[in-house]
């Protein structure tokens, strides 16, 4: 039974990656503590308070909304991630696992959104 946001399997996921991409984060340039430091640390909370909020609405269609505010804030992180290696401030071989890890969450806010919208 679900009872609380604390309860998804998505908001889970989504706060181990809070853990990781602050980890990362430490591993870029001090220069980037006010951009992409930041930016990287900003998108991965989003994850998991829009899943929170989301939860906590009294329509699915607002519900579905904040799932949706989520994938967006997600695919910020791996875009952030992406221009990190480009810029080299991160090494893609070790960040091909915090990819995959990022698109299974997709998937299943994927998932849950579509539940979502063909319950409301």
């Amino acid at each position: 039974m679900i009872n609380s946001y604390r309860d998804l399997i998505v908001w889970q996921s989504a706060n181990t990656m809070i853990k990781r991409m602050y980890t990362l984060a430490d591993s870029i340039p001090p220069s980037e503590r006010y951009g992409m430091i930041q930016q990287l640390k900003r998108a991965a909370l989003s994850v998991a308070l829009n899943i929170a909020e989301g939860k906590q609405r009294t329509t699915r269609k607002e519900y579905a909304r904040f799932i949706d505010m989520s994938i967006g804030s997600l695919n910020e992180v791996e875009a952030i991630l992406s221009i990190a290696v480009n810029l080299q401030f991160l090494d893609d071989d070790t960040l091909q696992d915090d990819f995959r890890e990022i698109s299974c969450l997709r998937k299943r806010l994927f998932a849950l959104r579509a539940k979502l919208r063909i319950e409301s």
